[in-house]
């Protein structure tokens, strides 16, 4: 059964100020507060908990944990580039791994292939639900008056879940881009792809 603990709400409402006021600098004010609070709570919270949900489904142990470094680059690289660049990585869900026994009746191992696709799939999860989310805000564009603070809310939450997404995908050290790299090239794109294009929709 899934808990999460105090320790990791805590954790968890932490990192969410900071990459709020980080995607927000330096339009600190209460509406684009408010839309950047709804794409995070969105974005980061449903990402972080795609990883655990997936990783306890394969079996594992996992919490979330805000990194103090991992704080202070969010939030040091948007004051630094004035809002232009948002450090998207300011904790990680922590995977335990779960308890193989060796049999030596039935001469049972570890298999690491196995856990080295359940680690890829872990990892992919939450970029898909960042892509998934961020495609829904676009939709739900279409149903509400353009240029209202709906309207504004939901495409500042998609470019915040695609924003999320791709940095996420980054197949560098320890971001989740790297483990589906390593695994599987063919699922790193199908989650990259789409989730670049959507950016440069944004960026265009």
């Amino acid at each position: 059964m899934s808990r999460t603990s105090l320790r990791e709400i805590v954790h968890l409402v932490a990192s969410l100020l900071v990459l709020t006021i980080a995607f927000t600098y330096p339009n600190l004010i209460p509406q684009a507060l408010l839309a950047a609070a709804f794409g995070v709570g969105t974005g980061f919270l449903l990402h972080e908990l795609a990883h655990k949900f997936t990783a306890q489904r394969y079996g594992y142990a996992a919490d979330y944990e805000a990194s103090p470094m991992g704080l202070m680059m969010a939030l040091g690289l948007s004051l630094a580039t004035n809002g232009g660049f948002v450090f998207a990585a300011p904790g990680a869900v922590m995977i335990r791994g779960k308890r193989v026994y060796y049999n030596p009746l039935e001469d049972r191992y570890r298999d690491s292939h196995q856990a080295t696709k359940e680690l890829a799939y872990i990892s992919a999860s939450g970029a898909v639900v960042n892509l998934v989310l961020a495609i829904l805000f676009l939709i739900a564009t279409f149903f509400v008056a353009p240029r209202s603070f709906a309207s504004m809310v939901l495409i500042r939450s998609a470019f915040i879940n695609v924003f999320l997404g791709v940095f996420n995908m980054i197949p560098f050290g320890p971001l989740d881009g790297a483990k589906v790299w390593q695994y599987n090239r063919s699922l790193w794109l199908m989650v990259m792809i789409p989730s670049i294009l959507l950016f440069i929709l944004f960026i265009a």
